[in-house]
């Protein structure tokens, strides 16, 4: 399969809302609880350090957002969120993501990537951010709310360089 890395544009943002909002709506990893329009999105994509979208021929197959975990003198650490189209899932492109924002990062000036937020339950993310060398730094217990209103805790990740 052959994947290209770019810099979202607006002739992938429909499809990137598509990905973003389907994942909202699985409520097994996102945070947000509300679909976006694609004018709120691109709206959102735009305010990222970067957005960058994996596309397959005409169709974007998975994205990310990366952006300062906090702001002012702890804005040198990153944050992203990934998402992957679902008929592509367990083909490399999650992996593809997060090594393309790896790179991307330090090429940013970050000196790091924590993720504040990884629900427990999600196991490819987990498995795959501890075999690029993340370490986990925490758990929150009970930080995340799935559909049935239950609690599952989250994890919080980072590797630094």
């Amino acid at each position: 399969m052959d994947i290209e890395m770019r810099q979202l544009n607006q002739e992938d943002v429909k499809q990137a809302t598509e990905i973003w909002n389907y994942i909202v709506a699985e409520a097994n990893s996102f945070p947000g609880d509300k679909h976006l329009s694609v004018k709120e999105a691109a709206a959102m994509f735009t305010q990222q350090t970067k957005t960058i979208c994996a596309r397959c021929g005409e169709a974007v197959v998975g994205i990310y957002i990366l952006h300062p975990n906090n702001i002012g003198r702890c804005g040198h650490i990153a944050n992203a969120s990934f998402g992957v189209a679902k008929e592509y899932r367990g083909k490399g492109i999650g992996r593809l993501l997060v090594e393309d924002c790896l790179m991307r990062s330090k090429e940013s000036g970050f000196k790091g990537l924590q993720f504040n937020a990884v629900v427990a339950t999600n196991y490819p993310a987990i498995t795959l951010y501890l075999k690029l060398g993340f370490k986990i730094i925490g758990t929150i217990k009970e930080g995340y709310r799935l559909n049935d209103n239950s609690y599952v805790d989250t994890l919080i990740f980072l590797k630094s360089w």
